[in-house]
């Protein structure tokens, strides 16, 4: 059943500081009492409560939202439409799976990294793409397969490609310890971006291979390098130049020629001054790093505004729960649910964003972040009502 609601509510959350102005934020789905319709009609996104655990959050360019959560049940995806209009979706074939990413095909359908690749369709069926359980008949094969025979440990990261084309972020863990980007190309799947660790190599930086994979010299080809930091790498993001690429402590940009690009390149984390306010720069980006998550939080993210030249990414380094340090803090005008939502917030994410090589802070709390051809979302959840998930737009600076 889906069931049809409009959407749109208003909430500011602000960096507060002497001299830093407030970063504006909506609440589009989330933060309300409502459970669903009314005797009056459908209920406005921003009033539902949205019970559950978050599973994965994506936009579209033209600022379609997806929400996944797990509520008692079944997974239900939440699509919202900046026209105001939200349906409720429940999926079938897929259950109680969290998505490290999740993105938009031109048609609607939605594809989900989740351990393994899902693809779910608008009324919610769900099919698996790329296996991950291998099984005694099947070794992890990062190279080139058919599709049905290949296989790989976990995929963590997911992008449209302009012409539809389905590239995902994997790793093997066991045994061969690497991140790897491939393409889905028909019944095949092509490796993009990453190589198998040889016998007996290093995988530190101090190997050029595995440093070219977080700050590539020009001309390295994305095949050549080796990126062996599983837990902080493989999430993705379609820019205007190519394809953005976590590989661990940085992010690089796989181009159209096959060659590798540096975004955040670790080469000088020190260098990076601390955090005055929101798009105030803290430095180069490619002297940042990119930091790691633990078991207990979430790993991280990435995501481009081609048309405004920006890149979004988390850092799991730290995690932030209310009450937010002065420059972190949340605040301006909210009603009673939202307040309550905000005051029990579960622990987030800093969001940073690169723009003109410049490095800088934009919201903490998030947990999970995506971006449409003008905006930037991030999800949060809420220990309030007995857990709720919330989607929240954040207003951006004007393009100059």
């Amino acid at each position: 059943m889906i069931t049809a609601l409009c959407a749109f509510g208003i909430y500011r959350a602000a960096f507060h500081s002497a001299d830093t102005a407030p970063v504006n934020v909506s609440f589009i789905l989330g933060g309300g009492t409502s459970r669903g319709e009314t005797a009056e009609g459908p209920t406005q996104g921003s009033r539902l409560a949205i019970q559950g655990r978050l599973r994965g959050l994506a936009a579209t360019a033209d600022g379609t939202v997806y929400l996944f959560t797990q509520e008692d049940r079944e997974m239900v995806m939440w699509k919202w439409q900046p026209s105001g209009v939200t349906e409720r979706v429940p999926l079938s074939g897929l259950d109680n799976q969290a998505a490290e990413q999740a993105a938009v095909a031109p048609d609607g359908t939605v594809y989900l990294a989740a351990g393994d690749l899902w693809k779910i369709r608008p009324d919610g069926k769900a099919t698996k793409i790329v296996d991950t359980r291998c099984g005694n008949e099947k070794r992890p094969f990062p190279l080139e397969a058919q599709l049905d025979v290949f296989c790989t440990d976990q995929v963590t990261g997911v992008a449209i490609g302009r012409d539809g084309s389905v590239y995902f972020g994997d790793q093997t863990v066991i045994g061969h310890h690497a991140s790897y980007v491939h393409r889905v190309s028909g019944d095949t799947v092509e490796l993009i971006a990453g190589r198998q660790p040889r016998a007996g190599e290093s995988l530190k930086r101090s190997n050029p291979a595995v440093e070219a994979g977080i700050d590539p010299p020009a001309g390295t080809k994305a095949t050549d390098v080796l990126a062996p930091d599983m837990w902080n790498s493989g999430w993705l993001s379609l820019g205007s130049s190519g394809i953005y690429w976590r590989t661990g402590p940085g992010i690089v940009r796989i181009n159209t020629d096959g060659s590798l690009s540096p975004l955040v390149g670790a080469q000088s984390p020190t260098s990076i001054g601390d955090p005055k306010g929101p798009f105030e720069s803290m430095g180069r980006a490619i002297d940042a790093e990119v930091g790691a998550g633990t078991a207990d939080t979430p790993r991280g993210d990435v995501s481009a505004i081609p048309r405004r030249s920006e890149v979004y990414y988390s850092d799991a380094r730290e995690t932030y729960s209310p009450p937010f340090s002065e420059q972190y803090r949340w605040g301006g005008g909210k009603s009673a649910s939202q307040e309550d939502f905000i005051q029990h917030l579960r622990k987030g994410e800093a969001v940073y964003r690169v723009l003109d090589d410049q490095i800088a802070p934009v919201v903490v709390g998030a947990q999970s972040l995506a971006t449409s051809g003008d905006a930037l979302y991030i999800a949060a959840e809420s220990s309030s009502g007995g857990g709720t998930v919330g989607v929240l737009q954040v207003e951006l600076p004007k393009m100059s």
